[in-house]
């Protein structure tokens, strides 16, 4: 029977071992694209290590090689065996599923098996699903393809135990674009989900699916009593860019003004990135009180990259004459006025 000794010396040997391969896949990634690339990735995914699998399955993400998709399938097949012990965390399963995504596998298999994959392990002080982001990376894949009856698959995730899974749901409803999807998020929305960040992710999800349709109910939320609700109404507004949208939220600022959204209407106006909302933003920083003339400029800071935007702001603040917005100017853009 083996000693304790020299169990450690093999366990330290494989640690070793699999920092040695870590470090040259780092390599790897650095360098020029070779001859060589393909067959030292396709030694790496057959590699027993989740941690080797999953760091070479991101190399074929960001290198786009989709000549390595048996090699990923296969590796995602082995590490569904006792899974729990062989990818804990489910580090390789989560990055394969990502690379064949980016790499536009379009056999459904994988996908329906990461969808419905469950990962229970101990997590100090109790168990946990580690396999929650791989549900999801398995709903985008089945909506990027297309796959008939998704909308029913994303039903049941959105009641998945685990936050994680059910904002992916959300957004893959949203990525749907179908007419199926825009009761189901709008019902989960009124309904509420133990987590804001759910009902705020639906907002923005049927922004995405149809955004005609949806500005007034979106709008309904920006006086919800979650303050987290009514930010992610605002910013699923925001992120639209729709000179609607853009109305809607400079409506809002006199009653959000004295609240505590107040910055963030304006933050979401600043976001639309539209010249309407630019303008209102320097009216602001130029007319109104000082607290409001600060929030202004703290949302007009989206646009510090911008040379013409910044010389706009710039001689605003220079006829204030307001040593708040000039140390707030400093702090925010990174020059004087």
């Amino acid at each position: 029977m083996a000693s304790r000794r020299h169990i450690r010396r093999i366990d330290m040997a494989k640690s070793r071992g699999v920092d040695a391969k870590l470090i040259r896949l780092q390599e790897l990634r650095q360098e020029a694209a070779g001859p060589h690339h393909l067959a030292e990735l396709r030694k790496a995914l057959a590699d027993n290590s989740s941690l080797v699998v999953a760091a070479a399955a991101e190399i074929v993400s960001v290198c786009i090689l989709p000549d390595l998709t048996s090699d990923l399938v296969a590796a995602f097949d082995r590490f569904m065996v006792e899974s729990e012990t062989t990818d804990k965390n489910c580090r390789a399963k989560i990055a394969i599923v990502d690379a064949l995504n980016t790499i536009e596998h379009d056999k459904e298999d994988v996908f329906l098996r990461a969808l419905r994959h469950v990962q229970k392990e101990y997590r100090w002080p109790k168990m946990e699903d580690t396999a929650a982001a791989l549900r999801g990376d398995g709903a985008f894949g089945l909506v990027r393809i297309n796959y008939p009856g998704v909308v029913l698959l994303l039903v049941d995730l959105l009641t998945d135990s685990e936050m994680v899974a059910r904002v992916a749901a959300v957004k893959a409803l949203g990525e749907t674009r179908a007419l199926a999807a825009i009761p189901l998020l709008r019902y989960k929305a009124r309904v509420g989900d133990a987590e804001s960040a759910v009902t705020a992710e639906c907002l923005s999800a049927l922004m995405t699916a149809a955004p005609n349709d949806s500005i007034p109910f979106v709008t309904s939320f920006l006086d919800w009593p979650d303050e987290a609700i009514q930010e992610g109404a605002a910013f699923a507004l925001a992120e639209s860019r729709r000179p609607d949208a853009l109305e809607v939220l400079k409506a809002q600022w006199p009653k959000a003004r004295h609240a505590a959204t107040g910055e963030v209407i304006l933050l979401a106006i600043a976001m639309t990135r539209l010249p309407a909302a630019l303008d209102f933003l320097l009216e602001i920083l130029a007319a109104d009180n000082q607290a409001a003339a600060l929030a202004a400029l703290s949302a007009l800071a989206i646009h510090r990259h911008n040379e013409a935007v910044k010389e706009r702001i710039r001689a605003v603040i220079a006829t204030r004459k307001d040593s708040e917005l000039q140390k707030r100017f400093d702090k925010k853009f990174g020059g004087k006025a």
